[in-house]
């Protein structure tokens, strides 16, 4: 089971979304996904409602009783974001004891999948920082503007201190240019800033800004299946014309982050 984890200290960034889309494009490839919500707002839960272990949430890694995922039919496995999320930060156990914790219960149901993404708090938690120590890939999704960018640049501190100190096999896929709008001059010039300064952390492509992406996400289906309600705008039942170029955007995104997680 390839782990993916989707980090960024700033709330905002679009780590749910893309992490969520993600799961649904690897699924389509046929992969078996286990989909972990670390953050306790459980905004992704929210639009992979239907996949959900009953009963088993994502705190259910940091507990020292073994998990035993039912069979479930679904190429897309769910442990929603949930309130026990709270207490494992607030624990008195070391970060090393969560770390050895969470690695154990991924070890236990890790040959049922293929893939396992993660999505995390938008902070620099406890819980966020054992699902990226505990992974092997890592992306950091980031909107375009100088103080989401300074973020970023501290979380790829921190997860360059991972690799040193925790887990030397992370691999860090990149900032991933999130919500751009390709017609602000000042995002223009954001963007060349950063991959001036980064250009060796930069992923090497971006989602641009649209507004089918949070749409999708209300209905809880991905983007490119996103259908229109309306006879005026393709036709009502047809996937809408944004949501088809969004679609195939962040398909591409997300084919060239599986190709560098499958030939490293």
């Amino acid at each position: 089971m390839k782990k993916k984890v989707y980090v960024n200290q700033k709330g905002g960034s679009g780590k749910s979304i893309l992490s969520y889309n993600d799961a649904y494009y690897l699924a389509e490839q046929g992969k078996r996904v286990l989909f972990i919500d670390g953050d306790e707002q459980a905004n992704s839960s929210k639009s992979l409602a239907q996949f959900a272990v009953p009963g088993i949430g994502a705190s259910a890694l940091f507990s020292e009783s073994p998990i035993n995922l039912p069979t479930l039919p679904q190429q897309i496995v769910l442990l929603r974001g949930d309130a026990g999320l709270r207490q494992v930060e607030k624990s008195d156990k070391g970060d090393d004891e969560l770390v050895t914790t969470l690695r154990a219960r991924l070890a236990e149901i890790a040959d049922g999948f293929d893939y396992a993404v993660i999505d995390t708090a938008g902070a620099n938690s406890r819980v966020a920082n054992a699902l990226v120590v505990a992974s092997d890939y890592a992306v950091l999704p980031c909107r375009i503007d100088p103080y989401s960018i300074d973020v970023a640049t501290e979380v790829l501190k921190r997860i360059m201190f991972i690799q040193k100190k925790w887990n030397p096999g992370l691999v860090n896929l990149g900032i991933l240019p999130n919500e751009y709008d390709t017609n602000s001059p000042a995002q223009d010039e954001w963007l060349k800033q950063l991959m001036s300064a980064y250009k060796q952390f930069v992923l090497g492509a971006f989602v641009t800004k649209r507004s089918a992406y949070r749409e999708a996400c209300g209905e809880g289906v991905p983007v490119w299946r996103l259908e229109s309600e309306s006879e005026d705008d393709a036709g009502k039942g047809k996937v809408k014309t944004a949501a088809r170029t969004a679609g195939r955007e962040v398909k591409a995104v997300f084919k060239m982050m599986q190709d560098k997680m499958e030939n490293t």
